[in-house]
């Protein structure tokens, strides 16, 4: 007899339906013919459960959501290569549609949150003794941590495009986003502050740190320790210079501490070969059959979305980018002050292809490749700079210098902390370009630098952040302001 009953709604039930038919093969397990998402009956299928949150993890993180991040901040030349949709996200509007790319993008974060709350939910002792799984398992504990990791990691990106950045006031009172930890009622709930949006993504993350291991049991692509750890770095890093999400130590202080503990945690290397003879988006075609996939993932990942074959081939929305197939309408180009930005001598000016007078980012051309969502690069530059923040001068330089000289540039010594501050950001643009942070950390930057401008408006002005679909506005729900950046 079953102890718990699933409680569903119309649009969970719609939700659940689209689960069975979302999976697709990928190194990740398939879900098995038969499996009855409303009432798992053993650990085979939570695990099933589990994969669908893996899976659409493509659907808003397969460059949707990186690409509308650039196009929202500086690195974008909006002038052409964006449609109608991304125009609006250019021109910062803060009119209300439905069905449009900043909504899918929005869905596609809540679906990965429903996935998680479902998981959640079956994985309940009162569930798990009703089907003879004992709840302390040691893969139950794991499944867990990686559904709690799922749920805060993706609330964390959804705030970012959804509410203005911790900062913006001074106490994080201004408005957050719905943080849904429940599956029964997935939408139709109130915003949170941004204080109380951090303060339930650290919950979850630090659980999900303290249940997982530095190898997860399962698969070397599902999530591990240094996973958590990456995104805590990056939460913290957000919070930058607002008021200290935690008692003890600066926002700075906890971005560094994290930043290093997943440097020395995961298995993950720096790739000193990056700009040579590999690709941080690694990936190839078996050139016999041109269906497999045989390049592993870069080294320097740590969690990311895996691709295996032309059927199931993962950040679609990147190839916009591409400069090796013929130029379109919507080819994205990049700004001209961005390239010049880039000295001659530097390696990573190669990734950018000068066509016609326009410019055009490479690092994307090819036709199949794995998605780093988290990788040593991106949190390396997160403990330089918070090292710097944090008067670190030598590990700030060590970090650096890995940086600099792996791009055949000069390293540097005896540079001040201020200088030290400027150039990790200097990189952390090159490096990360198309990969979505430019808008986020000049949005961090500018609860100090309170004059900045992105792209002549101020950013913290309206238009800076998204409205929520019109369909998820009810009696009650504070929609975001209008008014735009002008």
């Amino acid at each position: 007899m079953k102890l718990l009953q699933i409680k569903t709604n119309n649009f969970l039930a719609v939700a659940l339906m689209f689960l069975t038919l979302l999976f697709t093969s990928c190194d990740l397990e398939e879900l098995p013919e038969n499996v009855n998402i409303n009432d798992p009956k053993s650990l085979t299928e939570l695990e099933q459960l589990l994969n669908s949150a893996y899976i659409n993890l493509d659907w808003p993180l397969g460059g949707n959501a990186q690409l509308y991040a650039d196009i929202n901040g500086d690195n974008i030349e909006g002038s052409s290569g964006i449609n109608v949709d991304e125009t609006e996200i250019y021109n910062r509007s803060t009119s209300f549609f439905n069905n449009t790319v900043r909504d899918n993008m929005y869905r596609g974060f809540y679906k990965i949150i429903l996935d998680a709350n479902v998981v959640l939910y079956f994985l309940q002792p009162e569930y798990l003794q009703s089907i003879n799984i004992d709840p302390s398992n040691p893969r139950v504990q794991e499944m867990r941590g990686e559904a709690l990791f799922l749920r805060g990691y993706m609330h964390f990106e959804v705030s970012r495009f959804m509410s203005h950045a911790p900062g913006y006031t001074v106490d994080n009172s201004h408005l957050g986003i719905p943080y849904r930890k429940d599956h029964t009622n997935p939408a139709g709930e109130l915003r949170g502050t941004v204080a109380e949006n951090y303060a339930d993504m650290l919950t979850d993350l630090k659980e999900a740190e303290s249940l997982l291991g530095t190898v997860n049991s399962k698969n070397q692509y599902y999530a591990n320790k240094a996973a958590v750890q990456s995104v805590l770095a990056k939460v913290f890093f957000q919070a930058g210079n607002s008021s200290d999400l935690e008692t003890g130590k600066s926002n700075y202080d906890y971005a560094y501490d994290y930043a290093d503990a997943a440097l020395t945690t995961s298995s993950a290397i720096f790739d000193t070969n990056l700009y040579e003879s590999t690709n941080r988006f690694a990936g190839a075609l078996d050139t016999n059959d041109n269906i497999t996939n045989t390049e592993m993932p870069n080294v320097e990942t740590i969690f990311g979305i895996i691709s295996q074959f032309t059927g199931n081939t993962h950040g679609g929305t990147f190839r916009r980018y591409r400069s090796d197939q013929t130029i379109g309408n919507n080819t994205v180009r990049l700004m001209t002050d961005l390239y010049n930005s880039i000295p001659s001598t530097d390696k990573r000016r190669s990734l950018i292809d000068e066509i016609d007078g326009e410019y055009f980012l490479n690092k994307f051309n090819r036709s199949i490749f794995h998605v780093p969502l988290l990788h040593y690069t991106q949190i390396l530059l997160i403990r330089a700079e918070a090292a710097a923040e944090t008067d670190n001068i030598g590990q700030a330089e060590i970090d650096l210098n890995l940086i600099l000289d792996r791009a055949g540039l000069s390293t540097v010594s005896g540079m001040s902390k201020d200088q030290l501050i400027d150039l990790a950001r200097s990189q952390r643009r090159i490096e990360l370009l198309g990969e979505g942070n430019r808008v986020n950390d000049l949005k961090r930057i500018g609860v100090n630098e309170t004059s900045l401008t992105i792209r002549n408006s101020p950013w913290n002005c309206n238009g800076i952040i998204f409205q929520f679909p019109a369909t998820e506005v009810f009696t009650g729900f504070t929609q975001n302001p209008t008014g735009g950046c002008n």
